[in-house]
């Protein structure tokens, strides 16, 4: 056993580790592991209170553990089920993304340190049917990583049998967590009664689901070489093309992931590129994605335009005017200028006409497309439109050239 810890840290050094302990045989295994290893330690435990008293004695537990040995320990303690209450969510579910998230904290203030759990190799079997049910993908079908950007796995490779026999042999102490015999939680079924079912059985099920494991692990890996390489073009050109959608979906799956968009929003993706270009998808606060003639569109509604501007007293007119500087008549800015977003219904008389036409409308003539169009602002002084940054000054608000003075707008795109 301390040898298949020991060729794993030389194929995955750090500098520091903290391990994840429960007090159960697992983890108290991986401690005793690591102390005997002499490496640079220390311990995180999380009390959920979902136990009561035993939730704190397993607390305590670790705590004395760490003491015996010299080594600091990190407790935090969570009332889980009144988070529950209040905001709903998987027990199990919510208490793996708090002390995973409890991990990164911990790791974010020791630089050069690397989280490490005592997941072995009958949990990777346990996660696979539990993924089959849930109907999960490659990703999950593949199962853990040994090593992952949080977290080490040293004792993957090993069972659950080697695990007791070596605590047993050196006279380890852990405790039990009773609710690990309840088998109405789905993980707990599986572990006491449809696995060892199965196993019976079919003796040669663990070997033949590790292959199997392992060949979709490879699968996977390279499907996340084809997504990153997806995502990157996405990303630099903004937009989705349509013939990168007949990629497998197992692909564009972990492409969308890595542009931050859900899984869950794969087949309205495939299915706005069929309808006509301006049909939108929002998938999340920030991002809307737009079907165009040649791709589905990204506009991130937080960056899609932003404008600013300087404001000066000039005495001179150019001898030529351009569209994203304004020189303004100063009898008519009576107010202070800013830029604001404008009506559906609202309108204007760009300078040169004869007759308003709608803000839309005269964005449309200048060619802005739809989705920035419904972003592009206007400026205003005192409730009246000066004119629209870039495409067309008002004409009320014109210079005049007989003038001295003007006042001076200079846009920029930032």
């Amino acid at each position: 056993m301390i040898s298949t810890v020991e060729k794993f840290l030389k194929k995955h050094p750090a500098q520091h580790y903290v391990l994840a302990c429960s007090a159960g045989i697992d983890s108290m295994v991986l401690l005793d592991l690591f102390h005997r290893l002499s490496k640079s330690v220390s311990v995180l435990h999380v009390n959920f209170g979902l136990r009561g008293q035993e939730s704190l004695q397993d607390a305590a537990f670790v705590s004395d553990r760490c003491q015996q040995l010299g080594i600091h320990c990190y407790n935090k303690k969570v009332n889980l089920r009144a988070k529950l209450r209040e905001q709903g969510g998987n027990l199990q579910q919510e208490a793996r993304n708090i002390r995973y998230a409890y991990l990164h904290e911990i790791l974010q203030q020791k630089p050069g340190s690397v989280g490490v759990t005592a997941h072995h190799a009958d949990d990777q079997l346990e996660n696979f049917w539990l993924h089959i049910i849930r109907g999960s993908g490659l990703s999950g079908l593949s199962g853990m990583e040994e090593r992952s950007p949080l977290v080490a796995r040293p004792l993957l490779s090993r069972s659950r049998s080697s695990i007791l026999n070596y605590a047993r042999k050196n006279g380890i102490d852990w405790r039990e967590d009773q609710s690990n015999d309840d088998t109405r939680y789905l993980r707990n079924f599986l572990r006491k009664k449809a696995m060892p079912m199965l196993n019976k059985a079919h003796p040669s099920l663990k070997r033949e689901l590790k292959f199997l494991m392992q060949k979709l692990k490879e699968t996977h890996r390279s499907n996340l070489k084809i997504a990153a390489k997806l995502a990157q073009s996405w990303v630099k050109r903004q937009k989705i093309a349509h013939k990168d959608l007949l990629w497998d979906e197992s692909i564009l799956i972990e492409a969308l992931k890595k542009c931050n968009i859900e899984p869950r929003f794969l087949t309205a993706i495939q299915a706005l590129q069929h309808l006509r270009p301006g049909k939108q998808l929002r998938v999340n606060k920030r991002l809307v994605l737009i079907q165009s003639r040649n791709g589905v569109l990204f506009i991130d509604e937080t960056t899609a335009l932003r404008i600013r501007f300087t404001q000066s007293a000039v005495h001179q007119l150019p001898g030529s005017f351009e569209a994203w500087t304004w020189y303004l008549n100063p009898g008519q800015v009576q107010e202070k200028l800013e830029l604001d977003a404008y009506q559906q219904n609202e309108k204007m008389r760009p300078n040169g006409l004869k007759s308003e036409k709608s803000i839309n409308a005269i964005l449309k003539a200048a060619r802005i497309p739809k989705h920035d169009r419904q972003h592009w602002p206007v400026m205003r002084c005192n409730d009246e439109i000066v004119g629209i940054p870039g495409i067309a000054l008002a004409h009320k608000f014109r210079a005049n050239s007989s003038g001295t003075h003007f006042v001076k707008i200079c846009f920029s795109k930032w």
